[in-house]
């Protein structure tokens, strides 16, 4: 018990340093922590998103056709444009975490797609996130003038 009180002010003190050594690590390793979360959460939603579309392409293939262009029936035509709307939020979800793993998978979904996107302008595009709208720019390359007739 006497080594105890003679040495209580020094373990006092080395008491108080862990504490703070702790404190500062938590400091560090919860932000960090809670952005890994984020992140995992991010990406999980955002393929389950891409699930949704690709769910949505095999119950509605005729959405998704090559030679879709926005059809003259009203129902289908709001359907279409609903379809291409979400591949487009699709594309804004994925694009966000990496745009290098996930730019040519959207790029190929948008590029059958280019009749209906060469119709879009300045003010659809601003309400695109950066990526998203230089990929729709790229995709529909070349379409000066009217937008090609519907096939």
């Amino acid at each position: 018990m006497g080594w105890l009180k003679t040495h209580a002010e020094a373990i006092g003190a080395a008491g108080a340093i862990v504490m703070a050594l702790t404190a500062v690590a938590a400091a560090i390793l919860v932000p960090m922590q809670i952005a890994a979360n984020d992140r995992t959460s991010r990406e999980q939603a955002a393929r389950e998103i891409y699930r949704e579309f690709l769910n949505i392409t095999i119950q509605r293939p005729d959405l998704a056709d090559p030679t879709a262009c926005t059809p003259a029936d009203p129902a289908r035509a709001r359907a279409y444009e609903a379809y291409v709307d979400y591949l487009l939020y699709t594309a804004e979800q994925v694009l966000d975490l990496s745009q290098e793993e996930w730019e040519e998978t959207i790029a190929a979904r948008l590029a059958p797609h280019r009749p209906y996107l060469c119709r879009f302008d300045a003010d659809d595009l601003a309400t695109m996130t950066a990526p998203v709208a230089a990929l729709v720019r790229s995709v529909a390359t070349g379409c000066e003038g009217a937008p090609p007739p519907c096939r």
